[in-house]
């Protein structure tokens, strides 16, 4: 009955707009971006995320491969019932994972999900630095991909899933339990120090991380990377996946935020900075020439820089 009662005042709230009820150059509006759902209303989000930390991982290990000093294990570990997360856990080879810092990576909104060539990449520029990172498939993309999203368009999965709200609320829980359950086997599989480890997302996964950093209070910093509130293409989501209503619960652990000043899908004025507003110190934005998802050397040394001072 409780569950009920919380489900249906999160429904109540809804925002959705239709595009043609707009102008042409008019975007959608979020009240939530305005003001943000008070501590009460909060309270009956938070219950959504709860999960089974007994819950056995059956972990099973796919396959090892090392290359230029990076040892990298696909797996797949039980993250709630039903549901089987799959991963790649990077490291240096030889490493001691109780002696080195974790991130946990989120993938942004590509076929390949984790293992899309660009984010290899950046896990590998992670490892070099110094650290451990948990690359996960969020569900629907990647190896955990369903009859949902077939062609992976931008239209198909607005109109399929960023565009439906009660989809993409139930999305969002999953995703954050993956987190938090991610958490737990880098803690408890793989001995990873529960003080050190982080989150970055990138892109949709961005906006997932905003949510996830204001629930999951063990992580010791979080990192957004191209992401924002609404995207180009978005109408509207329930409040309890309306990243305006978690981004300023991530404090006191730090926030960075790395955004693009020509992104025409995360829009500066209208997405970023509005949402970046929200967030309580301490935080702070870089901002990169060019466009989305455009992560240059500079930007790649100023997040290596910030998550070395953040996480001892």
């Amino acid at each position: 009955m409780k569950k009920l009662l919380r489900l249906a005042i999160a429904t109540s709230l809804v925002t959705l707009i239709p595009l043609s009820a707009f102008s042409q150059g008019e975007k959608p509006s979020c009240k939530w971006l305005e003001k943000p759902v008070d501590d009460q209303t909060f309270k009956t989000f938070q219950d959504f995320f709860a999960y089974d930390r007994t819950l056995p991982f059956k972990m099973q290990s796919i396959g090892v491969e090392e290359s230029e000093g990076i040892r990298s294990e696909h797996l797949s570990f039980q993250s709630t019932p039903g549901e089987q997360v799959f991963a790649n856990l990077y490291r240096s080879a030889g490493a001691d994972n109780k002696k080195i810092p974790a991130l946990i990576f989120l993938h942004g909104g590509t076929p390949q999900g984790k293992d899309a060539a660009h984010y290899i990449n950046l896990a590998e520029t992670f490892v070099r630095a110094g650290w451990a990172v948990l690359a996960i498939d969020m569900k629907y993309f990647g190896e955990r991909s369903t009859e949902l999203l077939t062609t992976f368009t931008e239209n198909e999965k607005h109109d399929k899933l960023y565009n439906n709200p009660p989809l993409f609320l139930d999305w969002t829980i999953q995703t954050v339990k993956d987190v938090q359950r991610s958490f737990d086997f880098l803690v408890d599989q793989a001995g990873v120090n529960s003080k050190r480890i982080g989150l970055v997302g990138f892109s949709r996964g961005a906006v997932i991380g905003s949510i996830t950093g204001g629930i999951e209070h063990r992580l010791a910093a979080t990192v957004l990377l191209y992401g924002g509130h609404f995207d180009a293409l978005e109408t509207g989501h329930l409040p309890a996946a309306c990243p305006a209503n978690y981004i300023g619960r991530i404090s006191p652990r730090p926030l960075l935020m790395v955004n693009a000043t020509q992104d025409t899908d995360f829009i500066r004025e209208t997405s970023v900075l509005p949402l970046y507003a929200l967030a309580k110190s301490p935080k702070k934005i870089v901002w990169t020439e060019g466009g989305h998802g455009v992560l240059t050397d500079e930007a790649r040394s100023q997040i290596l820089q910030w998550l070395q001072e953040n996480i001892k």
